[in-house]
């Protein structure tokens, strides 16, 4: 609900303030056309101060209002959920004897209270204020900053389109992007290239390439803390209540292992999906959200991709392996013999939900430009990346994926989207004061100021204009040329001798 809450005070922006700021620009043009003495010009100039003062006072305050009241109703909701769909695990656990499940419910009922607890504190004690007025600053501040980097860059009709297109002037600020998550996807008919025969899946899985009932959720392969929620669904027909929520329709172990020792000849046709929909629906809103601290604003759909290699489906981690799956699944145009083609791309960011790493890996970014902070380019722009409980910790891999993808870098500290315990640490410097007092402020993961003009510099660097909202160049046809009652043809000089 947090995207919600977001989205209503862009709404405020875009509807309430943008027009009456439209007017006061048109009020200091007509003011400027006064002399100084005229007594019409001060009139006019107080007019138009007044209701820039008005303006900023009710839209300022409204926003808080709307976002505090918002956020209150979403913490109450979303702890609610959680603690409620614990409760279900644990009842589910207990009858069916998975203890998997019953100390999912378990984590799931903690979480959700302490976080609960501590972000409703937070808006008590106007932690959540605090942070909306140092948003506030921290947006003019990015606004800044970005205007000089495009008119260093841009002039003309193009600077202005951009600026129009950001809303750079006037409304909520942000470049807006489309967005594709995808899901990998297991089909249980693919024939094998080796043996057309039978099934792909089969094949893999008797020569160890993949281990198929890991993959459909029946063994545990990776250890209880590296467990993904996969989904299977039967293909066909299914009469079903319609009683809205997740549509579920999974095989059962006894129906794999059917599938398996006859090799795809008996038990149902079904696919396998590396997430449920609701997993990924928390990653991509998360997603989403926090890219506004960014300034992205990241319009996701959701699509599924089949794989049929083992390196697809298990992957190495590599970044030449992660670009050739960029490539081959994805349809992601390749630098070095595409390079406008991938530059494109980039107008149109990916992240794809994969089964696996073949080490401890919880996401993979390839950017395709170097950054200032040390990346190396790749020949592809996406990300993978995997599912993980708890929801609390993991939700964010997606955007933290995107953030390499935009240019930034791992740093220290819990409190820091772009930090990573494999390479950097949660204590070193000033780690844990700043995670503390970000609990205060903001009560989860967050992108800094620095990063969004790191993100911004990695934009207006490699990014073509016309994603940035540039119209393209239209190189419009000649004319015709005309031809005379005697022939000759109108607007083109003679020949000379």
């Amino acid at each position: 609900m947090a995207l919600v809450c977001t989205e209503i005070t862009e709404w405020v922006e875009e509807k309430v303030s943008t027009p009456v700021e439209e007017w006061e620009e048109r009020q200091e043009k007509r003011c400027k056309k006064y002399p100084w003495y005229d007594p019409r010009g001060w009139v006019c100039w107080f007019v138009t101060i007044l209701v820039k003062v008005v303006r900023w006072v009710v839209v300022t305050v409204g926003k808080w209002v709307v976002r505090t009241v918002c956020k209150i109703v979403a913490v109450v909701v979303e702890a609610v959920i959680e603690i409620v769909g614990g409760l279900w695990d644990v009842i589910v656990g207990i009858f069916t004897l998975d203890w998997r499940r019953i100390l999912d419910g378990l984590l799931r009922i903690g979480l959700g209270l302490a976080l609960g607890i501590i972000r409703l504190l937070r808006i008590v004690l106007l932690g959540d204020t605090i942070d909306y007025i140092i948003e506030e600053i921290n947006r003019e501040r990015l606004r800044r900053y970005v205007r000089g980097l495009l008119e260093a860059k841009y002039d003309g009709d193009t600077l202005a389109d951009i600026k129009s297109a950001i809303r750079l002037d006037h409304g909520a600020f942000g470049l807006r992007l489309h967005a594709t998550a995808y899901r990998t996807m297991l089909d249980s008919e693919t024939p094998s290239a080796r043996e057309p025969a039978v099934p792909n899946l089969v094949v893999l899985h008797e020569r160890g390439a993949i281990n198929l009932r890991a993959l459909c959720g029946f063994e545990f392969d990776e250890g209880f803390w590296n467990r993904k929620r996969y989904k299977t669904l039967k293909k066909g027909p299914v009469l079903g209540g319609g009683g809205g929520g997740e549509f579920d329709n999974p095989i059962s172990a006894d129906e794999l292992d059917t599938y398996l020792s006859t090799r795809g000849a008996a038990g149902p046709k079904f696919i396998v999906l590396p997430m449920r929909d609701g997993a990924l629906d928390t990653k991509v809103w998360t997603a989403s959200e926090k890219g506004r601290e960014l300034a992205l604003m990241l319009d996701f759909d959701q699509d599924r991709r089949e794989v049929t290699e083992a390196g697809h489906i298990v992957h190495t981690g590599s970044g030449p392996a992660q670009v050739r799956f960029l490539r081959d699944v994805l349809g992601r145009r390749d630098k070095p013999t595409d390079p406008l083609g991938a530059t494109a791309d980039l107008c149109h960011p990916v992240v794809a939900g994969v089964f696996r790493y073949t080490n401890t890996l919880r996401g993979l970014a390839s950017n395709l430009h170097e950054s200032k902070c040390g990346l190396d380019g790749h020949d592809a722009s996406g990300a993978t990346f995997v599912d993980n409980l708890p929801d609390a910790i993991w939700k964010y891999v997606p955007i933290h994926e995107l953030g390499h993808c935009f240019g930034l870098c791992h740093t220290d500290g819990v409190d820091r989207i772009m930090y990573s315990p494999k390479t950097n640490s949660w204590w070193r410097g000033w780690s844990i004061p700043r995670s503390l007092l970000n609990i205060y402020l903001e009560g989860e993961p967050s992108f800094t100021f620095a990063e969004a003009k790191a993100t911004w510099d990695y934009i207006v660097a490699h990014f073509a204009p016309q994603c940035l909202g540039a119209r393209p160049i239209v190189i419009g046809a000649a004319p015709a040329p005309r031809t005379a009652a005697d022939g000759s043809v109108v607007g083109v000089p003679p020949a000379l001798d």
